[in-house]
């Protein structure tokens, strides 16, 4: 039992290390291309349009405004990711009412007030005041109350119109669905990052899992430098993964591509089926089999401390009953080959 949890062990192991590898990866590649932003500016404009402006490229550039006005973009403009329903509302009237610090197109400023005006705000300008001067009054009587709450309240107040309800309606929503295609987007690019990973390192889990099972030393290597490693750690700690992969190397298990022999192996298409189940398994993500491999050694160690309980029990047990007395005729050193537990041999006959 202990065995094959150890085998269970250490391919998860590795298939952590590999994980890991595949999350640095992606995040890079949705970080650089910003990604996140331009799922959410697409988010926005069509929430846009739901609020009344037909033109596509119109609410793309309210939308993008929107994301890189200062107070919520990120570092040197770049397009923000995160967007409270109260700032969306309170930064449209000030957009809408053209005296704030990101200026509108001209056609994209009409559009927007346009829509506020069939919404029911006829002076966004006037509106935006108000809720400013309510949300004050507001803090002022029930300063226990989250700055979100008090600006939603604020607005509810001041700005009771069928544009804040469309607002209130179906942004909650919008963000959802944005949410759940970045999720999707960021799924296809892990899948991606795991193909990169696993050719360039010609990973095969079939033979990982192999050689753990036949080698015991190469087994308990992996397993106890993964109850190091991992036992006592929280996922956010640094984890240095440079013993793994050079005792992968040493064992030919991967193959780095500054090998002469690199190429030569990629053609060996027995590798194929195990480098294509490791494609599948690495992309699952590096919290997915951090998560697993914390269980596996926690089951790990209930199971060894209740084995070596069990194996005391029945020690104990034996000698009580006076069964462990050796053979008869024995003389001189014991043989090491007949160390450990045993049963009682004087009984067979």
């Amino acid at each position: 039992m202990l065995k094959t949890l150890d085998v269970v062990i250490g391919a998860t192991t590795v298939l952590l290390l590999f994980s890991m590898a595949v999350m640095v990866l992606t995040q890079a590649v949705t970080s650089v291309g910003g990604r996140r932003g331009r799922h959410l500016r697409s988010g926005l404009a069509d929430l846009l349009q739901q609020l009344g402006i037909p033109a596509g490229e119109l609410t793309k550039h309210i939308a993008d405004t929107l994301l890189r006005h200062p107070l919520i973009a990120e570092g040197k403009g770049r397009l923000g990711t995160v967007i409270h329903r109260e700032e969306f509302t309170k930064l449209l009237l000030d957009l809408a009412s053209g005296t704030g610090v990101r200026i509108l197109d001209q056609d994209a400023q009409n559009a927007l007030n346009k829509a506020l005006r069939d919404g029911g705000i006829h002076n966004p300008e006037q509106a935006l005041k108000n809720i400013r001067a309510m949300a004050l009054q507001i803090e002022a009587s029930n300063p226990e109350l989250s700055n979100h709450l008090r600006d939603g309240l604020a607005i509810l107040h001041e700005a009771p119109s069928d544009f804040v309800a469309r607002v209130n309606s179906w942004f909650d929503q919008t963000i959802d669905r944005v949410s759940q295609r970045f999720t999707h987007y960021t799924h296809w690019v892990s899948l991606g990052a795991a193909v990169v990973v696993v050719l360039t390192v010609q990973l095969d889990m079939i033979a990982v899992v192999d050689r753990l099972w036949i080698d015991d030393q190469f087994r308990k290597a992996i397993v106890d430098s993964a109850a190091q490693q991992y036992g006592t750690k929280t996922a956010n700690d640094a984890v240095d993964v440079k013993p793994y992969y050079d005792l992968l190397d040493r064992s030919s298990l991967i193959t780095l591509p500054l090998d002469r022999n690199w190429l030569a192996r990629m053609k060996e298409w027995r590798k194929v089926p195990g480098m294509a189940l490791s494609i599948l398994l690495v992309s699952l993500g590096a919290p997915f089999w951090y998560n697993v491999l914390k269980d596996l050694l926690k089951l790990r160690s209930g199971l060894s401390q209740k084995d070596d309980a069990q194996r005391a029990q029945r020690q104990a047990a034996q000698i009580e009953s006076g069964t462990t007395s050796s053979p008869p005729t024995s003389s001189g050193p014991q043989p090491a080959w007949l160390s450990g537990e045993r049963g009682d041999l004087g009984a067979v006959g």
